[in-house]
């Protein structure tokens, strides 16, 4: 078996966007909040892993993705 541990530099973050969505923030809004807060992107935070995305913010698209993902959402184990 495998285990997936959360990084600890970005884990927060991740954290903080599903409950933003709970509290029924937009996705665009909590898009704007992570550029407001100076949050790097999942492309500005690992370059190497995300060569074809631009690393200059967060956009609605990449916190989309992260709330469909099945290994943030627990729907994959």
């Amino acid at each position: 078996m495998h285990r997936i541990d959360p990084d600890p530099d970005t884990a927060q973050y991740l954290t903080w966007i599903f409950a933003q969505r709970l509290a029924r923030h937009s996705i665009a809004g909590i898009a704007r909040a992570l550029n407001e807060m100076g949050v790097p992107s999942p492309s500005a935070a690992d370059p190497v892993r995300n060569p074809h995305r631009p690393g200059d913010g967060w956009r609605l698209r990449t916190v989309a993705a992260i709330r469909a993902n099945p290994r943030f959402t627990g729907r994959q184990v």
